[in-house]
């Protein structure tokens, strides 16, 4: 049995869709982050065993590309597999298919390997599992993208219901941040390619400051902390 691939089937809720009846960004970002991890345990390679030998992987970036987003009832199937390491970082690729077979969107991820323990990064070379690397690409590509002046929105603090079981921002509410911000002029339209990389965790209580920059149909986002130090950035495209 190959199990360099993992397939598991979705189909989108009611309170997992915009009002366009489309996919919410940040639940496709948590379904691939659950499928990555049911992958692993597929192979016997579990979150509370790696928790236990001071391994974990956080996410650092993502880039989507979308045929068709996926939308409210229609059954579909998501795939992973390892893509290896490049740099300090481990790569993962998804695809996401109709019944059909047609390819909906595709997604590229960049992880980093944590100590949880010491919260130090480790390097590929320390990673104590076994990999089973896929050479298979998809169309989303994980790429450098910059705001050059972009407009303070407003300020946003952390709250509650912001934070995960890891004690820190869900990285869903970045992708719901932006959202948020972008003018409805927009968001009535679909997303063709999204992007985001986050740089530093937020905490309960910390507050950024909501950064936007519009170049047509391409909207950049930034969180900065009080500081000026960048929390998160993202751009999403819309068709």
């Amino acid at each position: 049995m190959d199990s360099s691939k993992y397939t598991v089937e979705y189909i989108p809720e009611f309170a997992d869709c915009d009002k366009k009846y489309d996919i919410k960004p940040q639940v496709l970002l948590a379904w691939c982050a659950e499928l990555a991890g049911n992958h692993l345990r597929s192979r016997n390679i579990t979150r509370e065993q790696m928790w236990k030998d001071g391994q974990v992987f956080l996410l650092t970036r993502a880039a989507v590309h979308f045929e068709k987003v996926p939308q409210y009832n229609n059954k579909l199937y998501m795939t992973t597999w390892e893509g290896g390491t490049k740099g300090s970082q481990f790569t993962r690729k998804f695809v996401v298919k109709d019944t059909d077979e047609n390819i909906l969107c595709d997604v590229d991820t960049m992880w980093a390997l944590v100590n949880p323990h010491s919260h130090k990064i480790c390097r590929p070379s320390e990673y104590i599992y076994e990999q089973i690397p896929c050479e298979d690409e998809v169309e989303a590509k994980v790429i450098k993208f910059k705001a050059e002046a972009p407009e303070k929105i407003k300020d946003y603090t952390f709250v509650y219901s912001d934070i995960d079981a890891n004690s820190h921002v869900n990285n869903g509410v970045y992708l719901r941040l932006m959202s948020d911000i972008i003018p409805q002029k927009l968001t009535d339209k679909h997303l063709k390619t999204l992007r985001i990389n986050f740089i530093h965790e937020c905490r309960q209580g910390e507050t950024v400051g909501l950064y936007l920059e519009i170049n047509d149909k391409i909207c950049t986002a930034e969180g900065r902390f009080p500081d000026g130090k960048v929390s998160f950035e993202a751009q999403a495209e819309f068709v």
